[in-house]
């Protein structure tokens, strides 16, 4: 019960934030896709856009607000070995398989929650090895990104090192 009495104003922060994180994956070079209802070229944009209101938005903005929740995905490119850079890159997101707290969380479904499920499975539920799935939490979103993004330049870095190297050798 206590947790009801805050989770208007908590939706309303994790969404805000989820919003934010969602364009700077959109936009970041090593992400292939992001699935996020808020992004207007989501194929749930629209319907989402219908049904995902904050309750009582006209009380703190005035207007109907959309909010599209706190949890999204995204694919890395370079495939699963580099989708689990990023992840083992994270330093302030949390890793597990529980999504859904106040702090951000992020998991590989293909290693975690749908392991068992074996490569056909996943194929059929649409789950690839280099995704990742965010709970973003309410931390500043700034932060968010920050630690996104220097975990999604690690990727391939060691392998361009390596080639730099082998280069000037």
């Amino acid at each position: 019960i206590n947790d009801l009495r805050t989770l208007r104003s908590r939706m309303d922060a994790l969404s805000r934030n989820a919003l934010r994180v969602a364009q700077f994956l959109a936009e970041h070079p090593a992400v292939e896709a992001v699935a996020y209802p808020g992004l207007a070229d989501d194929p749930g944009h629209s319907v989402a856009s219908q049904y995902m209101w904050l309750a009582d938005e006209e009380d703190d903005y005035g207007q109907a607000v959309n909010r599209y929740g706190h949890l999204l995905a995204f694919t890395v490119r370079g495939g699963p070995a580099a989708a689990r850079q990023v992840f083992d890159g994270l330093q302030m997101v949390w890793r597990a398989t529980d999504l859904g707290r106040i702090k951000s969380v992020a998991t590989i479904p293909a290693i975690s929650t749908h392991q068992q499920q074996g490569e056909a499975g996943r194929s059929l539920a649409d789950v690839p090895g280099n995704l990742i799935r965010l709970s973003v939490g309410a931390e500043h979103p700034d932060d968010i990104i920050g630690d996104l993004d220097q975990a999604l330049r690690q990727v391939g870095q060691e392998e361009r090192a390596w080639r730099s190297q082998a280069v000037l050798a």
